[in-house]
């Protein structure tokens, strides 16, 4: 019996000694807490636009927060441009363009719509349209103005929907009707796109586990597809590179600057899953779930650097840079706002 005790007993002590515990970046932190900003809901995405940070709530409805004072606007309805009363059930996307005072969110409760607002006066918001077909399960979604010097279209927009990747425009499509959102370029991709981005001459879509997909912005032809691994959620383009999140395999970078082939030049692995990211004068955020928030330096797009790595903020849904900061929509915690500091 004595024998036995002591076996266990090494066994163990060897099993504690072994075990590591789990710690944030271990060197200075160059990301320094502001603020933290407590939500009522699961913050799922976030834009920003002049002096405010739209969140999108899932069922914690809307927060608009200024970020010249950090005091917050929240909201659970808004009355359309009608009189009618809409409720916020579950808004899990959104997208602003203070340009043309506009906020686009996604509502999936009942009939899994895109909602336009009118941002002009933001004690008195206005849905005034809708943007309805092809609009179920939207993973992703971005609108922007646009300049037309026929005068024809108003804004463009692109949101991935399943296995569709839609790009359309708001504008005069036939004489005697009202302008309307008709998606131009229904692309249907060879899996789940999870996030896509609008250049110049391509779109370039971020398609779960098929990597990332490269098409033409005129026709919407596949141009190439390259594998990568993990799965694909989120791609933005700088330069002549594409920079991907790839859930359990974090940060992945591809040279583009040959869009029919495109190369792997250089990754790095995160814990927790990676799902959104943003760049900014070569720093990369890449928000990685219950990894945190990391921050890289891509200089060298083929040699990423880590340069921090926050845990504490807890399980993180987005990452956006704005104005030398970093906004970051955290689960657990609402938004936080980090400075960085050389």
């Amino acid at each position: 019996m004595l024998k036995r005790i002591t076996v266990l007993i090494i066994i163990g002590l060897s099993l504690f000694s072994c075990a590591k515990k789990s710690t944030e970046w271990n060197e200075k932190h160059i990301m320094n807490l502001i603020v933290t900003i407590p939500l009522m809901g699961n913050p799922m995405d976030l834009d920003i636009a002049g002096q405010h940070v739209y969140i999108a709530e899932d069922q914690g409805g809307l927060s608009i927060v200024n970020i010249s004072n950090y005091t917050k606007k929240w909201m659970n309805r808004i009355v359309s441009i009608d009189g009618d009363t809409l409720d916020l059930v579950k808004t899990r996307r959104l997208s602003v363009d203070l340009s043309m005072n506009r906020l686009f969110i996604n509502e999936t409760e009942g009939s899994d719509e895109i909602r336009v607002i009118d941002i002009t006066n933001l004690d008195s918001l206005k849905i005034i349209d809708r943007i309805s077909g092809g609009t179920q399960d939207i993973n992703y979604m971005k609108f922007n103005k646009i300049t037309d010097v026929n005068n024809v279209y108003f804004y463009e927009g692109i949101f991935c929907s399943g296995r569709n990747v839609n790009y359309g425009r708001h504008g005069f499509h036939i004489t005697g009707i009202p302008p309307f959102f008709a998606v131009d370029l229904p692309i249907e991709t060879s899996a789940t796109g999870r996030g896509a981005f609008l250049g110049n001459q391509y779109i370039y879509a971020a398609i779960e586990q098929r990597g990332l997909a490269i098409y033409n912005r005129t026709n919407g032809a596949l141009i190439s597809e390259i594998d990568l691994p993990g799965e694909a959620q989120k791609v933005v383009v700088s330069g002549n590179y594409a920079y991907l999140a790839c859930r359990q395999d974090g940060l992945q970078i591809v040279d583009v600057s040959n869009p029919a082939v495109p190369v792997k030049v250089g990754s790095y692995d995160t814990s927790g899953y990676a799902t959104n990211l943003d760049i900014s004068n070569n720093l990369v955020a890449l928000s990685s779930g219950g990894g945190g928030i990391y921050l890289f330096d891509v200089s060298n797009p083929a040699k990423p650097v880590l340069k921090d790595n926050i845990t504490s903020c807890g399980y993180v849904n987005n990452v956006k840079f704005y104005q030398n900061k970093i906004y970051v929509a955290a689960r657990d915690k609402g938004l936080l706002v980090y400075n960085i500091v050389p």
